[in-house]
């Protein structure tokens, strides 16, 4: 037996203790829950059921019909901000509360507390998307086969979706766990993720030339679309979607890895 495995041998239960400590906090009333995780799932749902129906009813053009790689986009839009904003209002809540202080007293490895919010919410945006993608593929090509009769949950383009986008939600999840432990303010954390996503990353579309393609290219968000099986408008320079998807999740983990970094080096230096 090694000097260091005392300690090693504590950590495995340790972490367990602090992903149960975390989950406890979910309850039924917990706001991720109870609002957070039905409007993830009725929001892409009800705007692809109006799409649809101004469709059969010949109010919008929807000549072509929806295809595998498009279904979920209303998933990636909406869903990703509503069950992220629970992660980062429950971690800088730890802040603004002064909870964290209680939590490090308790426990001296400091980054339990970051990883174990990743492991809980992450674990809950996961099978919300993963619910809210079957739902999607599933029922609507029975309930409108004029427009989405082409769509297949157990097709290649299918599959990838619903595996990819669970995946990208852990992601988006340890990025927003990242962000909110460098900058303990959800407004402005779901602010910059928001213009970020919505803004940079469209503004740079009408960066003309060699330049902008090259820098659409290397759009994380971008790219996650990609990676997950999205439709995307851009080819990967990453090899293709795994790899796209892989540099998405470089970033979320040295955000990540950066927060927790803070944390810890923030509670040995006051």
């Amino acid at each position: 037996m090694t000097a260091g495995s005392p300690s090693l041998s504590g950590l495995v239960p340790g972490l367990v203790a602090a992903v149960r400590s975390e989950a406890a906090k979910l309850s039924g009333r917990s706001p991720a829950i109870a609002a957070g995780v039905p409007l993830a799932i009725a929001v892409p749902l009800l705007v692809n059921y109006v799409i649809a129906e101004a469709v059969e009813r010949n109010k919008i053009n929807g000549a072509g019909g929806m295809d595998t790689s498009n279904a979920a986009y209303w998933v990636l839009v909406f869903s990703t901000y509503i069950l992220v904003s629970g992660v980062v209002y429950s971690t800088a809540g730890e802040f603004g509360n002064g909870t964290i202080d209680l939590v490090f007293a308790r426990q001296p490895r400091r980054w339990f507390l970051p990883t174990a919010k990743v492991a809980v919410f992450g674990a809950v945006a996961a099978g919300t998307s993963a619910v809210t993608v079957a739902v999607l593929m599933v029922g609507f090509p029975r309930l409108y086969p004029d427009t989405w009769g082409r769509v297949e949950l157990f097709s290649g383009a299918g599959i990838r979706l619903w595996c990819g986008i669970p995946l990208y939600m852990v992601l988006v999840t340890m990025l927003g766990v990242g962000l909110a432990t460098l900058l303990p303010k959800p407004g402005l954390v779901l602010t910059l993720l928001l213009l970020w996503r919505f803004g940079v990353e469209t503004f740079v579309t009408f960066i003309r030339g060699d330049l902008g393609l090259v820098v659409q290219r290397w759009s994380p968000f971008r790219n996650a679309d990609l990676g997950v099986g999205q439709l995307s408008t851009i080819t990967s320079p990453f090899g293709g979607p795994n790899g796209s998807l892989a540099y998405f999740g470089l970033v979320c983990v040295v955000v990540f890895a950066a927060g927790v970094w803070k944390m810890v080096r923030a509670d040995i230096t006051r």
